[in-house]
């Protein structure tokens, strides 16, 4: 028997949208309210096991988020085609939202010995179509300018100590686009365990933020299972996880 895998091109998220070929489009519906309501830094996990189909959920539940917001790049028509596939309420298209903006990384493609923060960092900057173009004494302008420079071979100290300060990624470039930023971590139950460490405690440090929620794609199970590999296996992970 042929194996088919249906690949989480935009093509086919918005062309299983319209069809509703998954019958995931209540639940993309429900999960996009929950995201709505999130008030101060938060953090949900979607838990599945390798092959259910969580990347493309949280492929197709960025669209709809970016879609829903008006400040998105998103042509006009690619939203319609968005919005009006999936079943919200007649009553909320006339009901004030709090518009969010949303990013995608996936940790396992990262997964390079480069700092997370760096390649997170960068994601961000790049999906949201920051051009750089910042008054020269901005903190959005010194982190962009760390990032290439990081880019380019150079150590990441910069960033750091711009992610330290004001966070410039909120101050300076979250107002013009949203009330907040929701940024889906994908894979990271495939990551090496020292990677996917690294990156948990650099969001725990670095990125948290009243304005932003954390959607991680995981097999919670795989990924108890690298914490242990890397602290070892008497360490209590599932209250480790916890903490994020």
């Amino acid at each position: 028997m042929n194996s088919f895998e249906l690949i989480p091109t935009e093509e086919n998220l918005i062309h299983t949208l319209d069809k509703d070929l998954l019958k995931r489009n209540k639940d993309l519906v429900r999960f996009y309210d929950l995201i709505l309501v999130q008030e101060g830094a938060s953090s949900i996990a979607i838990d599945g096991r390798w092959g259910s189909g969580k990347t493309f959920f949280v492929k197709q539940s960025m669209l709809l988020i970016n879609a829903k917001n008006p400040m998105s790049d998103m042509d006009d028509e690619k939203k319609a085609s968005i919005v009006y596939a999936l079943p919200f309420p007649k009553k909320a298209e006339d009901m004030p939202e709090n518009y969010d903006v949303a990013v995608y990384y996936d940790a396992w493609e990262n997964d390079n010995g480069t700092d997370p923060v760096l390649s997170l960092v960068y994601e961000i900057i790049k999906q949201l179509g920051i051009n750089y173009a910042f008054d020269d004494n901005s903190n959005a302008f010194k982190l962009a300018g760390s990032v290439l420079e990081a880019l380019t071979g150079r150590n990441i100290n910069g960033i750091i100590e711009n992610l330290k300060s004001d966070n410039p990624l909120f101050e300076s470039i979250l107002p013009e686009r949203g009330n907040r930023m929701v940024v889906f971590i994908d894979e990271l139950d495939r990551c090496k365990p020292s990677y996917a460490v690294q990156l948990l405690e650099r969001i725990k440090h670095y990125l948290y933020d009243d304005r932003i929620t954390f959607v991680f794609s995981v097999n919670l199970g795989e990924l108890q299972h690298t914490i242990k590999h890397y602290y070892g296996n008497t360490f209590d992970a599932c209250r480790y996880l916890d903490r994020f």
